[in-house]
């Protein structure tokens, strides 16, 4: 009988294990993923990995069971709680929750007992974010390893999780580490690419053990050393994987078999009722539960417990939680695999009849596969009918999708499949449909509302129609085809009177859509009528959003937005929802920004960035409002902080556009101080990254605005990139994206079209627009009455570096009329203005105009940017970090304080304790006090 020993001979392993080991003591990094194929030791390098961890480190471990989307949502999760659970103890996990009746409820009976039920309209956000809390506050008392197995297998919802807890993990105390195999996961991979962006994370590969390492293996197997030939023999059989060279040890002279049969040599010897129940856990899946076991055996429990410790002896089966799991999945798989499929179906359906007994809703996904597999069709819908629910009331969309999908294969199948769920088809496809948007899933849930709707009487049921073409336009919008066409269909079902919430989504979200589609008149009423439905019904997040589009439509009446921005704040407190909160800041940013109120967008930004970390929602929020948050320190000519701020936010995991907007605005800066390759650069990067569609129009036109700017010394091109977008037809739509252009162009002899008739025909409807508009009239006058105007505009905006510039232009237009004084007062002011910001291009052009007119400028500022020695090398955001840091803020608090993500406060505390050159916090902040680094007139 070959025995597989579950504690084998540990080799080959001294860099990987050290690097888990950086990784654990290095306070910037928070996860850690171990990829490798079947049998490379992943598990065991974890395992070992941990037992050199300290005393006091909380270990938690969860696997994702095979079945995936099948099982349980949130599978290694709910385990990672539960050994939370029974380490410490109900009480003391209640007091790591700063809320009552937790959504953790769901998953924690003892907990729902203890602190009460969660409730019923919680969602998935607020799930995330108490696990998130729990692992953080347990985390600052003493350190805590989660361990995530098998992430090859997790459902959709645990992925969601796992990269919900890798965006917003601050704790420095707390390591993430999972164990994945990149070829069975496509999801999988594709998470992990994006995950890897985030510089807290670290990715280890471990290889197929070397010729040297297999012998050392081997030895240790034999307790000497191996006959000459064996080594050479088994490396080249086994490829350097640890199981096979085990599983191989014991036949080292055979020829080569087929490794699934030498893995079933394990059977050779087993009584036949001990094989019986290894071919039943072979099917159940790994991991197993007892129960499941116990229930779905023919044994008695004695005869159970017997065949366990023989399976548990022979390495077979380990003990895992409330069950057992293979001693590896390849076992498993040689034994299923080995079976009959007359076996299978019989084992299928004796685990579906258990299962069935089973007064746990959470396993009817386990019960629906089971029956599935079995052939129980009539069984498999009721269950996966069943799981659909379950997996509803927590917010996982994609599996209650997968199981509802499963309800639509089996529809025609199963005879009066209706009378056996009690519901009809439509009632299953607009469950579907549902699902998609709230998952985000949109093909799907696009096809599965043209069906449904298509089977709908709309004149008998219009409300249940009009959720369905509210659902859609929500999707087709998610698809960038536009969904206002379905919103219409949508309102003209829905009465007026008497109002419903319905009614007040669907205006809500025609508003925002005509908004962006530039029709502000058409979007200021419906965003009104939306108001007055959510006033009438009640519904005061659904107010503030229509206030907030309300904003967004009055833009051009500053006075107006202002005041409707006011009772969207208004109307989110009383609602008592941050993430209303986060959008009303969203827009009324995107407002300010565009009206040139740059020191007030900024407050609007940080609010929303606040509610945003008070809301575990900086990820999903973040993005839009770090773009507003460089724009306007760029147009204040705070360039330092923008750049730190654009570096800071390009580590992070953030949409296309927003990673292109942030690439936009570090080219325009880099650009002024004179780096055109750096400028370029960026520019390339955007344009990879800003698509065709008409969503992503006002990007376009930023991205032609930066490239005809890096083309100026190239004329002709750039008076080409300015005319292919110039001739567009939707320019009024985007008008501030637009005049920045027009100002370039007419500074292009080349250009071949009469820009003043389209001058004349663009808006204008913000002081931006205004200072624009002044400096292309100037650029196309004589005279320098016309740049008196343009200064006067950008020095009313306060943004500098356009002041600076059309200073520099005016002093020309005075030096051509003989106006020497005023040409010498413009061109110093200009001086000292391009020299505090670094816009060494500009700095020199306005020099090159002094000298020729032989005015002297005095009083340069000193080199920009220079560090002095006593700070060691800390950049302005690092001595901010530093200063929170000696105040015994933890990273969260340090990302709540600077508005910028947790990952992000670490990567600042670990380069902070570099520079410092020391190895903790602690110390840290005595060497700030030491050497003065905390001082305010630095």
């Amino acid at each position: 009988m070959v025995s597989l020993p579950v504690c084998g001979p540990f080799v080959g392993r001294a860099a990987e294990v050290s690097a888990l080991r950086d990784a654990y003591q290095d306070p910037a990094v928070h996860t850690v993923l171990i990829a490798g194929e079947a049998g490379l030791g992943k598990s065991r390098l974890v395992a070992e990995f941990t037992t050199r961890l300290s005393a006091d480190t909380v270990i938690l471990l969860g696997r994702c069971p095979e079945f995936g989307n099948d099982g349980v949502p949130f599978a290694p999760f709910v385990s990672v709680m539960r050994a939370l659970v029974r380490q410490l103890g109900v009480d003391r996990v209640a007091t790591l929750l700063p809320v009552s009746r937790p959504a953790l409820s769901r998953w924690l009976p003892e907990l729902a007992a203890h602190a009460g039920s969660a409730e019923p309209d919680t969602d998935r956000i607020r799930l995330f974010g108490e696990i998130l809390t729990v692992l953080e506050q347990l985390a600052v008392r003493q350190p805590v390893v989660v361990v995530l197995e098998d992430l090859h297998w997790a459902d959709d919802s645990s992925r969601e999780l796992l990269a919900f807890l890798v965006a917003n993990t601050a704790q420095c105390d707390l390591l993430l580490v999972g164990t994945y195999r990149p070829a069975d996961s496509a999801a999988m991979r594709s998470l992990v690419a994006g995950l890897r962006r985030d510089p807290g994370v670290r990715l280890v590969v471990p290889q197929p053990l070397t010729r040297h390492e297999v012998g050392r293996q081997l030895a240790a197997l034999f307790g000497r050393e191996p006959e000459p030939g064996t080594i050479a023999r088994i490396f080249e059989r086994s490829k350097g994987i640890p199981l096979f060279v085990e599983a191989l040890s014991s036949s080292p002279d055979e020829t080569p078999a087929d490794l699934s049969e030498l893995l079933l040599g394990y059977l050779t010897g087993l009584p036949p009722e001990t094989k019986a129940l290894l071919r039943l856990a072979a099917v159940a899946g790994s991991p197993v539960r007892h129960a499941l076991l116990d229930s779905a055996t023919e044994l008695d429990e004695d005869r159970l417990h017997h065949a366990l410790r023989q399976l548990i002896d022979q390495q077979v089966l380990v003990v895992h939680d409330t069950g057992y799991e293979f001693r590896h999945i390849l076992i498993r798989d040689a034994v299923y695999d080995h079976l009959l499929p007359i076996e299978r179906k019989r084992l299928h359906a004796k685990l579906s009849q258990a299962l069935r007994t089973s007064p746990d809703a959470q396993h009817t996904g386990e019960l629906a596969y089971h029956a599935h597999a079995a052939g129980d069709l009539p069984l498999a819908l009721a269950a996966s009918w069943s799981a659909a629910a379950t997996a509803e009331a927590v917010g996982a969309h994609r599996e209650r999708l997968r199981h509802l999908d499963r309800v639509l294969e089996l529809w025609d199948r199963v005879p009066d499949a209706a009378a056996r769920i009690t519901t009809e088809r439509l009632d299953v496809l607009e469950q579907v449909v549902e699902a998609c948007y709230q998952g985000g899933i949109v093909e799907q849930g696009i096809t599965a509302a043209d069906e449904a709707l298509l089977l709908i009487d709309i004149g008998s049921a219009p409300q249940r129609a009009a959720r369905l073409f509210y659902y859609r336009a929500g999707l087709k919008n998610h698809s960038s085809n536009g969904g206002d066409d379905d919103l219409l269909h949508a309102l003209a079902l829905l009465p007026a009177d008497p109002p419903t919430v319905l009614r007040g989504e669907v205006l809500a979200e025609l508003a925002a859509a005509r908004v962006f589609g530039g029709d502000a008149a058409a979007a200021e009423r419906d965003a009104l009528a939306a108001v007055e439905v959510a006033e009438q019904v009640g519904a005061m997040a659904m107010a503030a959003r229509a206030y907030a589009y309300l904003g967004l439509a009055t833009a051009a009446r500053s006075d107006t937005a202002i005041a409707y921005f006011e009772k969207a704040h208004a109307a989110a407190t009383v609602a008592a929802d941050p993430q209303t909160m986060v959008t009303v800041a969203l827009w009324e940013s995107a407002v300010l920004v565009a009206a040139g109120d740059h020191v007030a967008a900024i407050a609007a930004i940080q609010q929303g960035l606040r509610a945003a970390h008070e809301t575990f929602r900086f990820v999903e929020a973040a993005p839009i409002l770090l773009v507003k948050w460089a724009q306007a320190l760029t147009a204040l000519g705070r360039w330092p902080e923008a750049l730190d701020l654009i570096d800071e936010s390009l580590t992070e995991q953030l949409p296309p556009l927003s990673r292109a907007a942030l690439l936009l605005t570090h080219a325009r800066i880099v650009l002024a101080q004179g780096d055109s390759t750096a400028a370029r650069t960026s520019a390339d990067g955007a344009a990879e990254l800003v698509s065709d569609g008409p969503w992503a129009r006002q990007y376009q036109l930023q991205l032609r605005t930066v490239q005809c700017a890096i083309a100026l010394d190239q004329p002709q091109r750039a008076a080409d990139i300015a005319v292919a977008a110039l001739a567009a037809e939707d320019l009024d739509a985007h008008h501030h994206e637009v005049w920045p252009l027009l100002v370039l162009a007419a500074r292009l002899a080349e250009i071949p079209m009469d820009l003043d008739k389209l001058v004349a025909s663009l808006p204008v409807t913000t002081a931006v627009d205004t200072a624009n508009r002044a400096v292309f009239a100037a650029t196309s006058t004589d005279g320098p009455a016309g740049w008196h105007d343009a200064v006067s505009a950008w020095r009313a905006l306060r943004q500098p570096y356009e002041l600076a510039l059309s200073l520099r232009y005016c002093a020309e237009a005075e030096l051509a009329v003989g106006n020497r004084p005023a040409a010498h007062t413009a061109l110093r002011e200009a001086h000292v203005i391009a020299a505090d910001l670094g816009a060494t291009p500009l700095s020199d052009a306005v020099r090159r105009i002094a000298d020729r007119a032989g005015l002297s400028l005095s009083g340069a500022a000193p080199e920009p940017n220079a560090v002095r020695p006593t700070t060691f090398g800390l950049t302005p955001r690092e001595l901010d970090v530093l200063r929170l840091v000696a105040k015994g803020l933890s990273n969260r608090q340090i990302a709540a304080e600077l508005f910028i993500s947790g990952n992000t406060a670490g990567v600042h505390v670990s380069r902070i304790l570099t520079k410092l050159g020391v190895a903790t916090r602690t110390e840290a902040a005595a060497a700030a006090h030491t050497h003065r680094l905390l001082e305010t007139d630095r």
